[in-house]
């Protein structure tokens, strides 16, 4: 029988089937010198994800608490309600499809709570996957891929990230939040987050505990124009909310924000104006991962994007991948090569976010990357070798099928030139034939001609007289 849990962890689940099982056993996986309760709640999925938590309930009946609504409520009101369910000190949140990495996260927390007293809210830094359970970046935060929102100013100017899959926080101050909460928000977490932070400061720990799941079509990543349209407007309206509800905080600085901000974006639309094409707008990036320190700002080359070029660079001591990054933008090249000086060899990128067609590296999305293995028997000397594709409107809706166009176009002048080598090959072919026949039949007439009485007879008789002679 378990006694009195010190964590209660509330997973919160709608048509999550595909990563459940990853989900839960990271909940099992956890080492503690505590109880852990888990409590597996299910928003009415139309996929398999009920018959998951009912087998895995079944397995760890102690350990596993499950609820099933009868109808689709949405998270908020799951979320509400799985709280109050909760009977640990602290309540640890992962959504259905972001996963554990760390088996001693919850252990690593609770102490880092315990231990400063002042604080009830705890999140921690995380890796971020793909759908299929890949690797995209490490160290989320870290890295900077995605910035932390550790104030309340930040999270209310920039509608922020604290990664809510990696949150502990105080089960009382957790009810107490959700009783202000708007059960019809857009996202849970952005509401959560401001009054949290009203509340109590954030201890963070720097270290990945949490994969965090990209998934395309997701309430927090609509495909859908129209449904991110909705969504913003919706935390449009949050954010002017939270401006009346807590009238006297940090003005100044969400105002610092905003215009630095504003500044960036500034920044960013002038080099969608501008294009690829204006040298020193934008950048290659070169990171190095020494002794498996992951890629971080502080192990970079950089060197100002042009339409081709070659670039000669050493590795650093002990690198062990290499990640290039061609630009911030969307961006199409007719040819990338990463070449060992040392034995003339190119390299084939372990993992990219665009998509290889032939030799051409197209990149529909922010942020082109390719990671690329450098083990000792490529050397320490290489060579980036590059040529961006020669269209003017990269911004334009159509500019991937224009690439595509062009490339297409350029084969098909290939295939006609070679069509064209062809013919004359084969006509060539027919004509050394038609030479063929006519040596082989002057062969056979001279043959029958030296080989005939007429020709054998007066040879003889010449050849006797030279002979007298």
């Amino acid at each position: 029988m378990m006694g009195q849990p010190t964590v209660s962890i509330i997973c919160t689940v709608y048509n999550k089937a595909p990563w459940l099982e990853r989900v839960i056993e990271g909940f099992l996986a956890q080492e503690t010198n505590f109880e852990v309760e888990i409590i597996l709640v299910d928003d009415y999925s139309t996929d398999s994800s009920r018959d998951i938590i009912l087998s895995y309930q079944k397995q760890y009946p102690e350990k596993i608490q499950m609820i099933l609504n009868e109808e689709n409520q949405g998270i908020s009101r799951t979320w509400v309600s799985a709280c109050l369910q909760a009977k640990g000190k602290y309540i640890a949140r992962c959504d259905g499809d972001d996963f554990w990495l760390d088996p001693h996260k919850l252990q690593k927390q609770v102490d880092l709570l315990e231990g400063h007293p002042e604080a009830k809210w705890s999140n921690t830094d995380f890796d971020i996957y793909d759908e299929d359970g890949q690797l995209v970046s490490r160290a989320g935060f870290a890295s900077g891929s995605i910035p932390l929102a550790d104030t309340y100013a930040k999270m209310l100017a920039t509608r922020g990230f604290t990664m809510a899959s990696t949150w502990l926080v105080e089960r009382e101050l957790m009810l107490e939040v959700n009783q202000e909460l708007d059960l019809t928000t857009a996202d849970d977490t952005f509401n959560l987050q401001l009054d949290l932070f009203q509340r109590t400061q954030l201890l963070f720990l720097p270290e990945a505990t949490v994969a965090y799941t990209i998934n395309q079509g997701s309430d927090s990543r609509p495909v859908d124009f129209a449904k991110i349209e909705n969504r913003f407007q919706t935390l449009l309206e949050t954010q002017k909310f939270y401006l009346d509800k807590y009238p006297a905080s940090h003005y100044r600085e969400m105002i610092d924000i905003l215009l630095e901000r504003n500044n960036t974006y500034e920044l960013v639309l002038t080099k969608k104006e501008r294009g690829l094409a204006q040298v020193g707008i934008q950048e290659v990036t070169i990171y190095f991962d020494k002794e498996g320190s992951e890629f971080c700002q502080e192990n970079t080359l950089r060197y100002p994007l042009l339409k081709h070029d070659e670039l000669r660079f050493s590795l650093p001591d002990n690198c062990q991948r290499v990640r290039i990054d061609l630009s911030e933008q969307p961006s199409f090249y007719s040819n990338v090569s990463l070449l060992s000086q040392k034995n003339q060899t190119s390299l084939l990128p372990v993992y990219t976010n665009g998509i290889l067609v032939g030799d051409m590296v197209l990149f529909p999305q922010q942020d082109p990357q390719l990671i690329y293995e450098t083990s000792s028997f490529y050397g320490t000397e290489f060579t980036l070798k590059y040529s961006a594709c020669e269209l003017d409107d990269l911004q334009s809706p159509d500019y991937v099928a224009k690439v595509l166009g062009e490339r297409l176009v350029e084969l098909q002048e290939k295939a006609l030139e070679g069509e064209r080598i062809e013919q004359q090959f084969r006509e060539t072919e027919v004509l050394l034939n038609q030479q063929q026949k006519e040596i082989e039949k002057l062969t056979a007439m001279y043959n029958s001609v030296v080989g005939s009485r007429r020709w054998i007879i007066p040879t003889k008789i010449i050849n006797c007289f030279r002979r007298k002679q």
